[in-house]
Order: structure tokens, then sequence, then C-alpha cells
């Protein structure tokens, strides 16, 4: 039973992204235009254009393209950017350094909490405790995050000593305390988001 249920959830989440790979594919061929026709800058002509639709592939068939997208997505291969002519790989690298350790740490409230809710609600079933815990989570999952992420500011923030901005403490990169107080420093920046984005 178990394992049947594991496949059955793993289909539906490579089913899934197959969807929005699709979607996403679609989207961008069925607007007008295509993303060499955008380009505005003073070597953009009509032959560097021509070249750059030879080179990206995009005077090929609509399917030969979304097999070359799936190809190119499957390797890791995201293209390079019109803008820097950069490998796109490189310039999200930074951001995903930050955003992916935050999305962790959230997840990890959403395990904890979940489950002190769920067992909370189990103990005293029927009761106003139980009651309470079903509307406290319901308003916390109907709250608007940029609104909820502005409560913790104001309020939590300063109760806790928590830092409102920023990723780490500047000052740190010329003290250098060592591993452990920058580890602390940024998981006391990733707490308020964190929990912003898991709250939701």
């Amino acid at each position: 039973m178990r394992s049947d249920y594991v496949i059955k959830r793993v289909l539906f989440a490579l089913v899934t992204v197959w969807v929005a790979i699709t979607l996403n594919f679609l989207l961008f061929r069925t607007l007008p235009g295509n993303a060499v026709s955008a380009l505005r800058c003073r070597a953009c002509t009509e032959q560097f254009k021509e070249a750059q639709i030879k080179e990206l592939g995009l005077d090929e068939s609509k399917w030969t393209q979304y097999k070359l997208y799936v190809q190119d997505l499957a390797h890791g291969n995201l293209g390079n950017s019109l803008t820097t002519e950069g490998p796109v790989w490189d310039e999200i690298k930074p951001a995903l350094k930050n955003t992916l350790p935050m999305i962790i740490l959230g997840t990890g409230f959403s395990i904890i909490f979940g489950i002190l809710a769920g067992v909370i609600a189990s103990w005293r079933r029927g009761t106003w405790v139980d009651r309470g815990n079903m509307w406290v989570s319901l308003a916390f999952y109907s709250m608007p995050p940029q609104w909820l992420g502005l409560m913790l500011i104001f309020f939590v923030a300063p109760m806790l000593s928590l830092p409102s901005s920023g990723i780490s403490d500047p000052f740190l990169e010329f003290t250098d305390p060592g591993w452990w107080p920058a580890l602390i420093d940024r998981l006391k920046h990733m707490v308020l988001p964190s929990a912003t984005i898991r709250s939701n």
C-alpha cells in the first residue's frame, strides 16, 4: 500500500513538472514576437537579430523548439542571457544560494509546527483547543505574505531582537568571528522571511 502511494505521488509530481514546463514553453510562444524581437540596442541590426533567431532555433518548427527546450532543461542548460551574454545559470546561482537555505528552514518550520498542531488537535479533539487551532491555522494560511511579513517586522522582530533586513551582518566581514557566529547570524536573518513564506 505504501509503495503504491509513493509511486502515485512521484508520478503526480513528474506530471506536474512536465505540465509546468510545457505551459512555460507555450506561454512565450503564443505571445506576439519573441526574445530577439524585443532587443533594443545599437548593435541589434536586422542581420544580428536574424543570426540570433537562427542560433536560438527560433526559426525551427514549434515541435522542434519544444524538443530542444526539454533537452536543454534535462541537461541543466538554461541558455545564455541576451543582455549580458553570460550563462543564465551563473546569474541565478547567487540568488539560489540565499533562497534555498531560507526555503529549507521554512520547510522545517512547517513540519515542526504542523506536527505540533496536529498532535494538539487530535489530543483535544472536539474542544475549544481543537477549534482554536483550526481557526489560527486558517488565519495564517489566508494572510497575504507581504502583510504577514510587515507584521513580523513591526512586532515580532523588536520583541525577539531579530534583524528585519539583509541576509547577514555586514560588520562580520571585517571582524571574521568564525563560522559558528556567522552561521547564527545568518539563521537570525532567515527566521522572519522563512516564517513568512511557510506560514502561507
